[in-house]
């Protein structure tokens, strides 16, 4: 599954399932204490009576369930969920639509909901509403008495009568188990389906008797069902457990099975799709299964359908027939053996392009018709993608096809079913003259992770999700690899560094993060799980495992350990285990792979290394990096095993190999003996193009030959370690660990920086400044600072720009740089350049029309916006991301205010879009306020009925942070966090984060403010 960088992509951009409100007073449902004892006899007695009324109630029977509360004087607060909990236990095996928790409100508000109930006159329903524990239920594993083997699924979605809202599915699944220990119950995951008839158990080992269903009961906390039976099952025998259900096909969550939308222009309709996102724990909101990654097995899906569209699931399709009703039964392949979160499904008119890879799989791009005359690149890089991993891998693709659909309506970047992967369709796009160097990389980048993942994920797979950075932390690390294989010209290699290390970094540099291996046991823990530490801090530490071992040995182990391991499941010490013997095998035993990379993933942060020369040689010293720290912080219990290497001005060796590393052992300096270092002259380097996942620091003297150095002749530095001298000296300054002067005096020499890599670590640095100074007095001559270092740049970008991409990404970088630092040229480009596209349809150079799109909506009022939106909603795909994120640009209040109304309006803003579209107004210092407090009044509302997943929830309350500096800014976040329940707090790990970045922050505006405002005077003062 691919998500992405706070820039690049969105790692919490995920429409969530869960529902968490605030603790307001009198938020939630409460009742006066006899009411409250009412409500548990009637609880008792919904729970004796359930199956009676299931017994007699027919098909279409309906049962009204209503919740009245409110605050009442002298009441008694239930327990979260309880009137939920009750509701569920009255429905059965309805509908599954309840009650709902009341909002905050000074009067009582009554609500009903229908819930329908299917034919279960044999089911004896054994569930009675439990008092919820303190905090989430963890213990959600399934038994492991039996084991998944086959499953039969058919599936009808009911989607033709354009009202979306009432679209459902139904379907039927026969699931052959094993039994591997004797029970007398069976247990499996679903969520919230209708069974819409009795389950059976069929034995299929002969011999053996059925046993009978005594009952089912689905545990909601676990989403369980759990069958019971008249008698145990026989260890080793088979059995067939058939059920039939039914659900919602739900139009405003985008997890499990949804409906997607788009507007036909052609027809000037609304055209539906139904696709699937399964992947952590979203296939039981489908079809009742053992929704686990070990519990692998093989599936034979049949999909119903209409006429006039098209299913697409997994396998090739085998064959077709017509049902007779008006609907065409699609029968697809049996699949290879697989988790269920990789099956997948698509309904829709869609079209395809397709060519043969070199081994003869079938890859096949599908598109909404209107966009298919635009993903020739996806195709052709698709398949060459494709043919570089089997050759990489030394491992043939496993299945005859791989489509890879675009979803109007998607909540992650891509998916990696296998077979059927399904992005967001602006990633299969491509048009020239309109998308962007970086759309365009991006592309690659994203097809080339789900691509990689048939090999890490798909054949090979985690034992349990708190490995799932083995998947997702391989597929980011071999997206570059992959795409440098096929394109060596985009230099994906060197990019890894500024698109997913430094990002990372700076994320890692606080106490409140997380490690990359971590336990998680429920649904939202797991959910939780696919975030930037996971991604990138997964990705950082694997590529620097890479250049320790080599790149051949660590191709070498990696073809060994997915031949061992096909069609299994893992942890990642079975990794370890054969990279250490494929090192082994090449004379490579000078470390322990299991103890070096356990010291990287285990632990939170990463450290820094102190360079200390003397004549002859370096003395190395580690600590733990923290943007703050105090006497309560733990350094002492920190260390790791580093792969140091470093070069001088007389070696210049920027090409190292794992012969070059330095090893530097937990808690032990380290002395590097060198004859050609001299303690008074030249200087040193260390961690070569930044292949090891940790920061560097030197002595003074040190660091001023280095900027010497930059500033008479950069290029004797080699580009990645140019950028990663300033990303690394500007943390430390932040840190307290460098000196003022060297952080500011080593931005100067890029008034004479040609290159885009060292330009664009600068940039990033750079906007922390900008959030600090952006409101105070001292950001005139931090304008006028960027003016000087921006001096002379060219801003003439050209429409169709055929120069090496990273000379076309320096090019809008200048572009970006120079208007949003004042320069006025810029500015008066940009605006001549929208008018002459809004008013004659003059063509902006791509890579800087997001810029120019951001500039006119900041300089104009109501009707650049609206131009802008419309273009938006209507406009071509590969250019709505740029509108929307220019939306967030304007300066108007007014404007400001209706977008947020927007943004929380599906209709207009798509849901999967709405946090990015947060994201750009808290980053506009105009739109911030009025902002943050909309998000504050309309905090319940995102959660409670929006319903935002906790991981975009974090994102945006670690973005609210940014920027602030102030003990008012720190009271607005605490008295926020404390508003969110108590059972639903520890979720929001994003609160921790805020808080520390803004004492970060804080300690920064008191250390440095005055000393910052000083350096720029006397900067500008100089003329220089």
């Amino acid at each position: 599954m691919f998500e992405g960088s706070t820039d690049k992509f969105d790692f919490s951009d995920i429409e969530g399932r869960k529902k968490m409100g605030r603790n307001d007073e009198d938020a939630g449902c409460r009742m006066s204490s006899a009411s409250g004892f009412l409500m548990v006899l009637l609880a008792i007695g919904i729970a004796v009576g359930v199956g009676l009324i299931v017994h007699f109630a027919g098909n279409q029977k309906e049962l009204n369930c209503n919740c009245s509360c409110g605050p009442v004087d002298g009441a008694v607060t239930m327990a979260p969920g309880f009137l939920t909990e009750t509701c569920k236990a009255s429905a059965v095996l309805g509908n599954q639509q309840l009650c709902g928790l009341c909002p905050a409100a000074t009067t009582a508000q009554p609500m009903t909901t229908t819930m329908q109930l299917g034919t279960t006159s044999t089911m004896v329903n054994t569930t009675t509403p439990p008092s919820p524990p303190p905090g989430p239920v963890r213990d959600t594993r399934l038994p492991t008495s039996v084991k998944p083997l086959h499953y039969n699924l058919h599936l009808r979605p009911e989607m033709y009568n354009n009202r979306p809202e009432t679209f459902t599915f139904n379907g039927t699944v026969a699931i052959t188990i094993e039994c591997n220990s004797a029970t007398n119950n069976i247990t499996l995951h679903i969520a919230q389906q209708n069974l819409t008839a009795t389950p059976t158990v069929e034995a299929v080992t002969v011999g053996e008797i059925s046993p009978v269903v005594l009952s089912t009961t689905k545990d909601t906390s676990r989403q369980f069902l759990i069958i019971a039976l008249d008698k145990p099952l026989v260890v080793g025998a088979q059995y067939i457990i058939r059920l039939a259900f039914e659900d919602k096909l739900s139009n405003t969550v985008l997890l499990g099975m949804y409906v997607s939308t788009y507007k036909d222009e052609a027809a000037n309709m609304t055209k539906y799709m139904a696709v699937t996102q399964f992947e952590p724990t979203f296939a039981r909101h489908a079809f009742p299964c053992f929704d686990e990654p070990a519990m692998k097995a093989k599936f034979d899906i049949t999909l119903e359908r209409q006429p006039q569209i098209i299913s697409l699931s997994n396998m090739p399709l085998k064959y077709s027939a017509d049902l007779g009703d008006g609907y065409i039964a699609d029968h697809f392949d049996v699949s290879v053996t697989m988790p269920t979160y990789l099956v997948a499904f698509v309904f829709g008119e869609l079209e395809s392009v397709k060519k043969q890879s070199t081994n003869n799989v079938l890859f096949g791009v599908y598109t909404t018709p209107a966009n298919i005359n635009q993903t020739g690149l996806a195709l052709q890089l698709g398949s060459s993608l494709l043919d570089s991993f089997e050759e990489y891998f030394n491992i043939s693709f496993s299945l005859p096809k791989l489509d890879n659909v675009g979803l109007p309506d998607f909540v992650y970047g891509a998916m990696e079913n296998w077979g059927l992967m399904t992005y967001r369709e602006t990633y299969l796009i491509y048009t020239e003259g309109v998308t962007t160097t970086y759309d365009k990389e991006l592309t690659a980048e994203v097809l080339a992770h789900e691509i990689v993942h048939s090999w890490f994920g798909n054949l090979v797979s985690p034992a349990w999700w708190d490995d799932i950075w083995l998947n997702e932390g391989f597929a980011t690390f071999l997206s570059f690899l992959g795409v440098d294989l096929v394109d060596p010209e985009w230099d994906m290699m060197d990019l890894i560094n500024l698109y997913v290390i430094q990002p990372v970094m700076d994320v890692d540099s606080v106490e409140s993060v997380t490690p990359v291996y971590r336990e998680a046991y429920t649904p939202d823990e797991i959910l939780a799980l696919f975030e930037i530490i996971t991604y990138y801090k997964g990705c950082a530490v694997i590529r620097m495992m890479w250049f320790f071992l080599g790149p051949e040995t660590f191709r070498k182990g990696l073809q060994g350990y997915l031949r061992e391991k096909a069609y299994g499941n893992v942890a990642h010490d079975d990794l370890w285990a054969a990279l250490q013997a494929q090192a082994i095998e090449d004379g490579k035993t000078d470390f322990n792979i299991k103890a070096v990379m356990d010291s990287w993933i285990l632990q939170t942060n990463y450290p820094v290394v102190t360079v200390r020369r003397v004549n002859g040689g370096l003395y190395l010293n580690q600590r733990r990096f923290l943007l703050q720290s105090d006497n309560t912080t733990d350094f002492a219990g920190y260390s790791w095993n580093i792969p140091f290497t470093y070069t001088t001005d007389q070696e210049l060796n920027f090409n190292q190999t794992a012969n070059d590393v330095v090893w530097m052992a937990p808690n032990t300096q380290v002395y590097a003996t060198d004859a050609s270092i001299s303690k008074t002259s030249g200087w040193v380097i260390g961690n070569i193009q930044h292949y090891g996942y940790f920061r560097v620091n030197y002595e003074p003297e040190n660091w001023n030959a280095l900027i010497t150095q930059l500033k008479t002749d950069y290029t004797k530095i080699q580009l990645v370690n140019r950028g990663t001298l300033i990303t690394d000296v500007w943390a430390l300054f932040k840190a307290g660990q460098a000196d003022l002067v060297t952080a500011w005096d080593m931005l100067t020499y890029l008034r004479h920086e040609t290159e885009y890599i060292p330009w664009a670590y600068a940039a990033n640095e750079i906007e922390y400044p900008t959030n600090m100074l952006v409101s105070r007095p001292a950001y005139g001559n931090f304008e006028r600072f960027m003016q000087n270092l921006l001096e002379g740049r060219s801003l003439n970008v050209s429409l169709y720009d055929n120069r090496p991409t990273q000379e076309r990404s320096l090019s809008r970088l200048m572009f970006e740089l120079s208007c949003r630092f004042g320069v006025q040229a810029c500015a008066n480009q940009a605006i001549q350049l929208f008018n002459d596209w809004k008013n004659s349809g003059a063509m902006i150079p791509p890579d800087i029309k997001e810029e120019v799109f951001c500039k006119a909506i900041k300089e104009g009022g109501e009707e650049e916006w609206d131009y802008m939106f419309n273009l938006y909603v209507s406009g071509p795909v590969a250019e709505q991301s740029g509108a929307l994120r220019s939306l967030g640009c304007t300066n108007r209040l007014w404007i400001i205010s209706r977008y947020l109304e927007y943004i929380l309006d599906p209709s207009k803003i798509r849901k999967q879009d709405a946090p990015r579209a947060l994201a750009t107004l808290l980053r506009n210092t105009v739109a911030f306020y009025p902002t943050f407090n909309y998000l504050l009044k309309k905090w319940e509302f995102i959660v409670v009925d929006y319903g935002l997943d906790v991981n975009s929830l974090n994102q945006i309350i670690t973005i609210a942070a940014e920027g602030m500096y102030t003990e008012y800014d720190m009271n607005m976040i605490k008295n926020w966090r404390d508003e969110i329940h108590p059972d639903d707090a520890s979720e929001f790990a994003g609160f921790a984060v805020a808080l520390n970045r803004i004492s970060v922050n804080m300690e920064w505006h008191d250390k440095y403010y005055d000393k910052v405002d000083n350096w720029l005077e006397n900067f500008v003062r100089s003329g220089l």
